[in-house]
C-alpha cells in the first residue's frame, strides 16, 4: 500500500554539540547557518517534522540511537519516515519532495554522499528491520552499500536520489561547490570560512592529517564521538 502518512525526521546534534564535535563549524557560525537552513526546507516541506538532537536520542552508539528514532517516529503513528542530517549544504527542499513522492508510490529512498555514506532514507514501517539496522556498519564508507542492498532484501522498487556532498571534516569544505548552495546566508557562511582555510577558529594553521582527520567518518546522520553515551 502506498505511503501517505509521512514524517520528516530530523536527526541532527544541536548547533552547540556539533561544534564540539567538530569545531571547524563554528567559523564564520557554519553550524548555525547549516541548521537554520535545515529547518527552513524541513518546514518547507509541508511535512511533520520530528527533530531529534542529543536531548531526546537513546543508545550507546550513533546506530542504535539513529535506529530507534526511526522506530519512534512509528510508533508516533507515521507510516514512513525521511530522515536527515543537518551537515548537507547541497540538500534542497525538491530532495524532500522526491522522496516524499517516491513513498507515496511504494519506493524506498536512498540520497548517497561522496564518501560512502548517505544525506537521505525515507522508508516505511513495513520495510523497516529494527534488529538488522542495528547490525549495520555505521561511520564506516560501507554504510551506503548496506543499507541499499538491505532495502532491496525488503523492497525491489528504490529511487536513489543524486549523490552529494556533507560536512564530515573540515577539508570537505574545499569540494563543496559554493554555486550549488541555493539558501544566501548558508552559501556566504561556507563561502567565508573557506577565506582562510589552513586555520580554524584562531587555533593557528593546522597539519594536513589534523584537517582531514579532525572527525571521524560519519555516515547518514551526525553522530557523538562518544560511542559509550547513554541517555538517561
Amino acid at each position: 500500500m502506498p505511503n501517505k502518512n509521512i514524517a520528516l525526521l530530523v536527526f541532527a546534534l544541536s548547533e552547540t554539540a556539533e561544534v564540539e564535535h567538530k569545531p571547524f563549524l563554528a567559523k564564520a557560525s557554519l553550524a548555525a547557518a547549516l541548521q537554520k537552513h535545515t529547518r527552513t526546507i524541513a518546514e518547507k516541506s509541508g511535512l511533520p517534522v520530528l527533530y531529534f538532537d542529543e536531548s531526546n536520542q537513546h543508545g550507546p552508539n550513533f546506530g542504535t540511537r539513529f535506529a530507534n528514532a526511526i522506530q519512534h517516529s512509528y510508533k508516533q503513528g507515521y507510516d514512513a519516515v525521511i530522515a536527515i542530517g543537518s551537515d548537507c549544504p547541497h540538500l534542497q527542499l525538491h530532495h524532500l519532495l522526491q522522496a516524499k513522492k517516491a513513498l507515496q508510490e511504494g519506493k524506498t529512498v536512498l540520497g548517497p554522499t561522496h564518501d560512502g555514506g548517505f544525506y537521505l532514507l525515507g522508508l516505511s514501517k513495513t520495510e523497516y528491520r529494527h534488529h538488522t539496522f542495528l547490525k549495520l556498519s555505521w561511520n564506516t564508507d560501507r554504510i551506503y552499500d548496506e543499507v541499499r542492498a538491505m532495502l532491496h532484501h525488503h523492497q525491489k522498487e528504490q529511487l536513489t536520489l543524486e549523490k552529494l556532498r556533507d560536512l564530515d571534516f573540515f577539508a570537505g569544505l574545499q569540494k563543496i561547490a559554493l554555486s550549488r548552495i541555493k539558501t544566501r546566508s548558508l552559501r556566504k557562511a561556507v563561502a567565508k570560512a573557506l577565506e582562510n582555510d589552513k586555520t580554524i577558529f584562531g587555533f593557528g594553521p593546522l597539519k594536513m592529517s589534523e584537517i582531514y582527520n579532525a572527525a571521524a567518518l560519519n555516515k547518514g546522520s551526525p553522530y557523538r564521538t562518544s560511542d559509550s553515551y547513554e541517555h538517561p
